[in-house]
């Protein structure tokens, strides 16, 4: 059985066209969670004066009904087994470390993964939480901190060593992930030692 409420006895008997846009379908299911509400909140207000925990609760199951009410019907679809297999996983990141002072591709990641570029992408990501990309540019900025640390090379030579362009890449991309400038970064850590 269903009940449907109608923009034109909802306004009165107008057809203002938002009304019309908005109106809704409730399926019995709406209307007994509707009765639950309204029966739980003039329980709430009667209480209200004198039993604040009484009060609390009630408000708290309707906004359990509420919440459990907005939920999608249907729960969205989890792919199974979506994320790269261990052993794809220990091949593609062995690669990535060999290869930072590198171009690397998506295609040279997904053809040791023995997949298409597409499923890769969404694979990598799902195992290691970034797209392939990102990680790789994350890896290249550890690895420059690491040198940065253990060797005085110019800034230059380091980013040609991590795969990057030039100073200016590494420079942008160290203070996206990092939050500060590398010759700041490295000063820092110079201080400190």
């Amino acid at each position: 059985m269903r009940y449907e409420t109608s923009a034109f006895a909802a306004t009165g008997g107008t057809r203002a066209p938002d009304v019309m846009h908005g109106m809704a379908t409730f399926t019995l299911a709406a209307a007994e969670t509707e009765s639950s509400v309204t029966r739980l909140l003039e329980q709430a207000l009667t209480a209200a004066e004198t039993d604040l925990a009484t009060t609390r609760a009630c408000v708290a199951r309707v906004a359990a009904l509420l919440e459990r009410e907005s939920a999608p019907a249907v729960a969205p679809r989890r792919r199974t087994g979506a994320g790269l297999a261990p052993w794809q996983a220990r091949r593609v990141a062995a690669h990535v470390e060999e290869n930072l002072g590198f171009p690397i591709t998506i295609d040279q990641l997904a053809a040791i993964a023995g997949l298409s570029s597409s499923y890769f992408c969404r694979a990598f990501k799902d195992s290691f939480g970034d797209p392939p990309h990102a990680y790789i540019m994350r890896r290249r900025v550890e690895r420059a901190q690491s040198l940065m640390l253990q060797t005085r090379e110019p800034l230059s030579q380091i980013a040609l060593a991590c795969g990057l362009s030039d100073q200016a890449h590494l420079c942008n991309l160290f203070r996206r992930l990092v939050g500060q400038s590398p010759s700041h970064w490295r000063r820092a850590r110079w201080q400190e030692a």
